[in-house]
């Protein structure tokens, strides 16, 4: 039985077959209704107080305030920017072998993506009382500078294993955050901060 496993091994490789290549799970894409679900909290509090206790969390937690503006509610805050191989839509691809090639294209530091993430966060009076309305939006962030590299070409069009140079132009990506567990956590965070609050 193990003679004829390794035959079927060596008659594949033979004939070129190759299996289907590593795939990631693919990712679970969320309507608009539910994302809008998963990103929105009614709080019961006074907007003032939900505002300063979101402006506290972020500071605890690591963002960078870029906007504060509280007559409208608004606040953008920011991540510290690091280097990265892949780009927020490199991580979307599900192929396991174009990530690898993709990460080694990178390895470079001068190619690699600056990558940070974004929250925009609108806090609001809702219904009548004490109640608040807050919308998060998280965004992962990212930013390839120009580049020129070399790239072996197999078409038609060029001989076997012909070194094209690739003048690649400066890129930008960015792709919402649809991880519940994320703005549950950070919703979490801002009710325990405006529950400290309200009992001063």
């Amino acid at each position: 039985m193990n003679k004829l496993i390794v035959l079927a091994v060596v008659a594949l490789g033979a004939t070129g077959c190759q299996l289907p290549p590593s795939r990631l799970p693919a990712p679970k894409v969320l309507p608009p209704a539910d994302r809008a679900t998963m990103q929105t909290l009614i709080f019961t509090g006074k907007t003032d107080l939900v505002f300063a206790a979101t402006i506290a969390v972020l500071q605890d937690t690591g963002w960078q305030l870029e906007v504060v503006d509280k007559p409208a509610g608004l606040i953008r805050a920011t991540t510290a920017r690091k280097n990265e191989s892949l780009g927020p839509e490199d991580e979307r691809e599900l192929n396991l072998r174009t990530r690898q090639e993709t990460t080694r294209l990178h390895e470079d530091v001068t190619k690699k993506w600056a990558r940070w993430q974004e929250l925009v966060i609108h806090t609001e009076p809702w219904a009548a009382g004490n109640q608040t309305r807050q919308r998060i939006v998280m965004t992962r962030r990212g930013t390839l500078p120009a580049m020129s590299y070399h790239e072996e070409q197999n078409g038609t069009w060029y001989r076997r294993g012909r070194s094209v140079l690739i003048h690649a132009p400066p890129a930008e990506q960015a792709v919402e955050v649809e991880l519940p567990e994320a703005y549950r956590d950070l919703f979490e965070r801002i009710e325990k901060a405006l529950r400290q609050r309200q009992g001063l």
